[in-house]
């Protein structure tokens, strides 16, 4: 698509939106974020850079949709990556892949990850082409769509192919969208034409049949976030038909009760429902349309306030539990704290929602849930030494599981790295919001703006943001105070206090015509504090300001944690001793190890003394706890 092309197509979704009654922010991504040397997310992203990620071979992802296609391998390549990407949910990695590459090649600037993108777009618009198929492309074949509708054909094995193809679909968009490869975006065309013609052949009945996926625990239908990639597919070329073929996707037997603040959730696959939010969530933004809008905004609340685990992630054994319960006796055969909490798939989709209702209406709280949930689960996901991801993160004398498969989180942990620079800044027209505190590099180019961020705000250093370059223009920058400050939050401007607030959850602004040279500080004051399970007050987690604070419980016994998801989930936890206080202050509880930022000793607590506590993600290949019971505390 040339540069004329895309300008109009930006201008009539802008109509649209306006159409809609829809003032939409928009996020800021790796294309105008740098991540900064000096920080964990910088580092995570380097091993993944340099290693994870940057180990998959792309001839090894397109090895069976070669095969499918009847297209010769390249000499050597005798297999695809082993496990699910061979099996049930065949080909989903070179979509995850694409999104990963593409977003890594603007963020580190490293030009391997673009060449492996141009390479495989170009293989597969070639296994498209070979497949003849009206635009079809997957590692399967389409029999197992037939299936899907009630036909005789041949799944090859798979279960989910509209799962599968999302990802595929996604990956393309991403390398459009990034790299400006417009082959991608050909082939994602085609393939969304396929697809919607293939609906469009079917009966109401039918359709609902298909996607109806309360059914069962484990629907054998999961399709994914088709409709958000449809409504994207539409964004980016203007095309009402792809919009038409996302809302299929949007069933009124999920949304209707969601739009009345129903919750019935409990049963359901989590990540299921989650993925489909995102697209509702995307369409109601693109159309206004109500019952989509109170749909996602509903999910959100109901996840967060209900289903929800300290870290920010949620589910047991991947699926929603009845409402309130987090330290009880869950649906997971009415184990408390099993191992099997917090799928991490569904954070990573958790956090593309709360994107979607920021850019809604830019609010604190959404803030506040994405920054837990990014620093708690999704960065604790990743070993420091290998890059390796967990499946599930236990939270109760256990430890994590890193995946030596191809699983389906496997797929979104590989992305989740190279997202680090999202969720940082939202701009509208001369407005920026300011989200996360994460040292980063933002290229305002609406306003001129070369913004620096630096600072480590956990360890009580200020965020410090200078205007590297500027052109001049007023601007206001909106400053996010966060849930856990514990005293005054302090904004200066070139050494001079211009605000002072105590009120969390909530934005400071500056506007003013901005110089080159201007420099911002805003102080955060964190301290210990504690936060208390919903189903069980006296079951405690502790924080330092953001951050979520693990108690190490050794390595005895420790089999080798890299492994099959399911390998240990019937080991015995460790026993998680009580703290027994009575201080509700965990001041009390904890003296700081000297040189050890965010490290602290177990102290006045009794069974519990002697425990160090440091955070979560950075404490790897060993039994912990993050939840704590405290009978004897006066709260």
């Amino acid at each position: 698509m040339n540069c004329t092309m895309k300008i109009a197509v930006m201008l009539f979704c802008s109509v649209t939106l306006a159409q809609a009654g829809v003032s939409m922010v928009q996020e800021l991504d790796a294309s105008q974020v740098k991540l900064l040397p000096g920080s964990i997310f910088y580092d995570r992203l380097e091993l993944h850079r340099r290693g994870y990620v940057g180990s998959f071979e792309p001839d090894k992802l397109l090895f069976h949709y070669r095969a499918l296609a009847k297209l010769p391998q390249p000499q050597g390549v005798t297999s695809g990556y082993d496990g699910w990407d061979s099996g049930f949910i065949r080909g989903h990695m070179a979509g995850h892949f694409l999104s990963a590459a593409s977003r890594m090649a603007v963020a580190t600037g490293d030009a391997s990850f673009k060449e492996k993108t141009d390479y495989m777009v170009a293989e597969l618009a070639q296994c498209q082409d070979a497949l003849n198929q009206g635009g079809y492309l997957a590692a399967f074949p389409s029999g197992v769509f037939d299936r899907l509708e009630g036909k005789p054909g041949n799944s090859g094995g798979v279960v989910v192919p509209y799962y599968t193809v999302q990802k595929i679909m996604t990956g393309l968009l991403d390398t459009y969208h990034y790299l400006g490869n417009a082959r991608a975006l050909d082939v994602a065309v085609k393939m969304a034409d396929y697809f919607e013609n293939r609906l469009a052949a079917l009966t109401p009945e039918e359709i609902e049949k298909i996607f109806r996926t309360d059914v069962s625990r484990n629907p054998q239908n999961e399709f994914g976030a088709m409709s958000d990639v449809l409504a994207e597919l539409y964004s980016i070329t203007g095309d009402r038909k792809h919009l038409d073929a996302a809302q299929i996707f949007n069933r009124s037997w999920f949304i209707d009760p969601l739009a009345a603040g129903q919750d019935r959730l409990a049963g359901l696959h989590a990540n299921t429902h989650v993925a489909q939010a995102v697209g509702i969530a995307h369409c109601g933004n693109l159309t206004g349309n109500s019952n989509e809008l109170k749909a996602s905004e509903n999910f959100w609340k109901l996840v967060t306030q209900q289903h929800m685990f300290v870290i920010g992630g949620n589910s047991f054994r991947e699926w929603f539990g009845k409402p309130g319960v987090e330290t009880g006796e869950s649906i997971d055969d009415d184990k408390k704290l099993p191992a099997t909490t917090a799928e991490s798939c569904n954070t990573h989709n958790m956090l593309k929602l709360t994107t979607r209702l920021f850019e809604r209406e830019p609010r604190a709280e959404y803030a506040d849930y994405y920054e837990r949930a990014l620093c708690n689960h999704l960065l604790a996901t990743v070993a420091p030494d290998t890059g390796a991801v967990t499946y599930f993160t236990p939270l109760h004398g256990h430890f994590r599981t890193y995946l030596d498969g191809t699983y389906c989180c496997v797929g979104t942990g590989i992305e989740n790295a190279s997202r680090y620079s999202e969720g940082i800044y939202f701009k509208r027209d001369s407005v920026l919001w300011i989200n996360l505190y994460i040292p980063s590099e933002l290229n305002w180019q609406d306003v001129g703006l070369l913004l620096r961020q630096e600072g480590d705000i956990t360890k009580g250093q200020p965020a410090r943001f200078t205007i590297v370059k500027s052109d001049g223009k007023s601007a206001t920058l909106n400053f996010r105070i966060p849930h856990w400050i514990s005293g005054l939050a302090i904004l200066t401007l070139n050494g001079k206090v211009e605000k002072k607030t105590e009120k969390p959850s909530a934005y400071v602004a500056l506007n003013r015509e901005w110089k080159t040279g201007d420099v911002v500080t805003l102080t955060l004051p964190a301290a210990l504090r504690l936060e208390h399970a919903k189903d069980s007050p006296s079951m405690v987690s502790v924080f330092w300001g953001p951050v979520l604070l693990a108690g190490e419980l050794g390595r005895e016994n420790m089999p080798n944690d890299y492994a099959d998801k399911d390998a240990y989930l019937k080991m015995p936890p460790k026993a998680v001793p009580e703290i027994q206080s009575t201080s509700g202050n965990p001041a009390d509880w904890f003296e700081p190890m000297p040189g050890q930022p965010l490290v602290f000793k177990a102290r006045n607590t009794g069974p519990a003394d002697g425990i160090l506590f440091r955070p979560l993600y950075e404490l790897h290949h060993q039994y912990y706890s993050v939840y704590w019971n405290c009978p004897m505390a006066k709260f």
